[in-house]
């Protein structure tokens, strides 16, 4: 059982869509009474649009408590693009924004680290894995997932940096904490390693 958290900001459908391909007989629900987050082994966190905006809303449906209460438990937890910023400490896109804080550090635009670089940051790009993980069997150092962002995880903590990108500069693209994981690209848009790295989700 999956439960895909349903705050108001977020490509839902195409998660869905992709774990019911991966995995025809799971039980995938979009849940937006964060009490039933109690009822799920794995959740995951999407995200489009604005931190700010996306952190308001977790509050106002009460995701943000509720969601740090069941991480203690133990259960699995994978942000994808916004959700995966949304798990740091904080951001300062359009001012300074608290975080969940369940992965120390700070969201950043890339001019901070890069003056001469375009964003957003769009298209297929090449993720360089750090260290061998369950998330990660089968996909080769150097696949390819599908990227939109202007903004980028500082983790203050190297060790929990599973994957790193290139563009212009080096950035965080893959995060993994004990039962917490962050991915800063789309699985569900990055065909077959992205698929990949959804059904190995669905087997923790």
């Amino acid at each position: 059982m999956i439960a895909i958290i349903d705050y108001g900001v977020g490509n839902l459908k195409s998660i869905e869509n992709a774990l019911r391909f991966v995995s025809p007989t799971l039980h995938t629900d979009i849940v937006r009474d964060a009490d039933k987050l109690k009822q799920y082994p794995k959740i995951i966190l999407p995200g489009v649009g604005a931190f700010s905006n996306a952190m308001r809303k977790m509050k106002e449906y009460q995701f943000d408590s509720a969601l740090r209460e069941e991480v203690k438990k133990g259960k699995y937890l994978l942000g994808i693009c916004l959700g995966m910023q949304m798990l740091a400490t904080k951001s300062f896109e359009y001012g300074e924004h608290e975080g969940l804080n369940l992965i120390e550090g700070e969201v950043s635009h890339f001019s901070k680290i890069a003056k001469k670089i375009r964003v957003p940051h769009i298209g297929w790009n090449e993720v360089h894995l750090l260290r061998d993980d369950r998330l990660l069997r089968g996909i080769a150092t150097g696949s390819e997932f599908y990227f939109t962002h202007s903004y980028y995880f500082r983790c203050n903590n190297s060790g929990y940096v599973l994957g790193v990108t290139e563009y212009v500069v080096e950035f965080p693209s893959l995060l993994n904490q004990g039962n917490i994981y962050g991915v800063q690209f789309h699985p569900e848009k990055s065909q077959e390693s992205g698929l990949k790295m959804i059904k190995n989700f669905v087997e923790l």
